[in-house]
């Protein structure tokens, strides 16, 4: 087995936006058998066979001993940064590369997204990164320039489980109208009693929360323009307003301190989720949809649940440019795959309160264009982006 090893974060500015960067290595095995062969050994011990392997191969030969960018479009802490530093080293032990991490964070992921789309001409393969599908549907339906390549294009290697988020309200006199459950809010919610909801300028768990309103007709009055999760948090805590949807993992700190009461859940929660006893019995979007059906009136509503649904199970996607070459493409994404089944990485993506689990680059873009088709019939509950 390879050798782990990491450096200290080092931070830089490039091209006006904060960069956090962190290398992960595997030291080469001198016995490995990496070639253009019909099967080889991955640098990691793993036996690499099928139809696939001659590519995997050749990329693997390629890789090793080559250093790898992967750019997460977020601060340092955030979701998909710690989603990049658990996989880099699983990549780098596969790959025999060095992977280092940068943080790209500006626009709300979509500078980093752009970052690594725009290496199409410039050693393509050589950075890798998250793809963020919520901001990138927004833009499209919208008309927002943010985003400047065309996902459907993009090579699409693999996803995460969906992003476990939940929608909740704050505890304080202000919010008590809507603290005692989703069944309550809706009872008590009326266009002279608007729920007052906190939204970023964009991203996957803003148009969750449109989505919501639109589904079930929750009148609201959206508190928007927040740049980041920690300025939503930051306000909800400071009684900007009293209802958010965000990570589990931030959201439970607050249900844990009794400051915050869960009213919705994207997914079920695995059972081995370190945050799981703080939402049982917290309804999940399709489980509230058959609860609530009564709420779900007019077409538009009915169009909407589905579009919820598949925001709901969006997939964190692993991608790169088009012109990266096949065979770098085939290592990555079996690099990927047998990441995400490593049952270390599985053990530390549930003590950050995020599932496990693995979806394949094609399923993947299947679902980014089935989440885009559907959402373009119900752009019209998007109106509170941007403020």
């Amino acid at each position: 087995m390879g050798r782990i090893s990491s450096t200290v974060s080092r931070w830089t500015l490039a091209g006006g936006a904060l960069v956090v960067a962190a290398a992960f290595s595997v030291a080469p095995i001198a016995s490995a058998s990496v070639s253009s062969a019909k099967s080889c050994t991955s640098p990691s011990g793993y036996k690499v066979s099928g139809p696939q392997a001659k590519l995997i191969c050749a990329g693997i030969n390629f890789y090793k001993g080559k250093t790898i960018t992967f750019v997460a479009p977020d601060k340092p802490g955030g979701g998909f940064d710690q989603d990049a530093r658990i996989y880099a080293p699983y990549l780098a032990k596969y790959l025999g590369a060095t992977i280092n991490v940068e943080n790209i964070p500006a626009g709300n992921t979509v500078a980093g997204m752009n970052y690594v789309a725009s290496t199409n001409t410039s050693n393509p393969g050589m950075t890798v990164g998250w793809m963020n599908v919520g901001p990138i549907v927004e833009d499209k339906l919208l008309g927002i320039t943010g985003v400047t390549f065309n996902a459907a294009s993009e090579v699409m290697l693999g996803g995460t489980a969906p992003d476990q988020s939940a929608t909740a309200a704050i505890v304080s006199s202000a919010c008590s109208a809507w603290d005692n459950g989703f069944g309550a809010l809706l009872k008590a919610n009326s266009a002279s009693n608007p729920v007052t909801e906190l939204i970023q300028t964009t991203g996957s768990t803003t148009f969750n929360m449109l989505m919501i309103d639109g589904v079930f007709g929750i009148h609201y009055r959206a508190i928007a323009g927040y740049a980041s999760s920690a300025d939503l948090v930051t306000g909800w805590n400071r009684g900007d307003g009293c209802v958010i949807t965000d990570p589990v993992s931030v959201i439970s700190k607050f249900i844990a301190a009794g400051k915050a009461k869960a009213l919705l859940i994207n997914v079920p929660l695995q059972q081995t989720n370190t945050y799981y006893s703080n939402f049982v019995g917290v309804p999940t979007y399709v489980q509230a949809e058959k609860q609530f059906k009564s709420y779900i009136a007019n077409k538009t509503q009915k169009a909407a649940a589905p579009v919820l649904n598949l925001a709901g199970n969006t997939e964190r996607v692993f991608f790169v440019p088009p012109k990266t070459p096949k065979a770098q493409q085939a290592a990555l994404a079996a690099a990927f795959k047998w990441a995400s089944y490593n049952p270390n990485l599985e053990h530390q993506f549930e003590g950050i309160g995020q599932s496990t689990g693995y979806v394949t680059g094609y399923t993947a873009k299947k679902d980014y264009v089935a989440y885009l088709t559907s959402a373009r019939r119900v752009t019209e509950y998007l109106a509170a982006i941007g403020g």
